[in-house]
């Protein structure tokens, strides 16, 4: 597709590493910072669990209803006996903040850590570093000024915003930008046997062509251009981007409301 970094994978960097695999030291060094400052907390609910509570609102997901927050020692102890064969997942202590941002496309978006979020896993159960913490430490301490993601991911912006305000990182700004759809309206996903980039190359068909189609899908240059990425680098400005973006965004709001 011609799409190209100056720092990251394949290139390297002062930052490095930049592969999550090889940062799993990173973060659990800031695990541990949260656990010596007693805001995060184990936990042994599964999934299910947080579903069926009574006390847990529910809207997209259910919010975690606090069933081990406040854990004294020993019932802490006889939660872990009676599922020794799980292992806790951590939990990040949130107070009732009201977590308010400016997205660079969808604009004003808020959440209350409390009602809307609740008190949310930094380390899986798995193991495995949950995304909110991941891509936090990774952000701030590559010193990120931007993030250019999905709508999808909209929601969870507030969770990372308060991450980095509990470590003190600067807060980057926010780009989440409309999904491309199928013609039902559907979001477009391998799983679900959309098209790749990598079944149109086996097709024959270049990269300008397909550049040249997603750059017209937004209105960026008129339907049937063919282009490189970086020619439609130089012939686009933020300002048209953001506008663009945005009436695509305006649009799907309207057909979903």
């Amino acid at each position: 597709m011609g799409l190209d970094w100056d720092e990251g994978p394949d290139v390297d960097g002062p930052l490095g590493p930049y592969d999550q695999s090889a940062r799993d030291d990173l973060y659990q060094t800031a695990l541990q910072v949260l656990k010596d400052r007693d805001l995060v907390f184990p936990c042994y609910c599964s999934r299910k669990d947080i579903a069926q509570a009574a006390s847990a609102p529910h809207g997209r997901s259910p919010v975690y209803p606090g069933t081990c927050r406040d854990l004294a020692p020993d019932a802490r102890v006889a939660a872990a006996a009676r599922r020794p064969d799980r292992t806790p997942a951590w939990r990040l202590r949130v107070d009732d903040a009201l977590i308010a941002m400016e997205d660079g496309v969808y604009g004003e978006f808020s959440q209350s850590m409390s009602e809307d979020v609740g008190d949310f896993v930094l380390r899986r159960a798995d193991s495995l570093f949950a995304y909110q913490l991941a891509v936090v430490i990774d952000d701030g301490l590559m010193g990120i000024t931007d993030v250019l993601r999905g709508f999808d991911l909209l929601d969870s912006s507030p969770r990372q915003i308060y991450l980095f305000r509990v470590f003190g990182f600067p807060i980057p700004t926010f780009w989440h930008v409309p999904l491309m759809l199928d013609e039902a309206g559907n979001r477009l996903s391998k799983r679900d046997g959309s098209d790749s980039i990598a079944q149109y190359r086996d097709r024959g068909v270049e990269a300008p062509h397909l550049v040249g189609l997603l750059a017209a899908s937004i209105g960026l240059v008129e339907s049937g251009r063919k282009l490189t990425a970086r020619e439609l680098l130089h012939e686009s400005t933020l300002s048209t981007l953001k506008e663009r973006l945005q009436r695509v965004a305006d649009t799907d709001s309207k057909n979903n409301s």
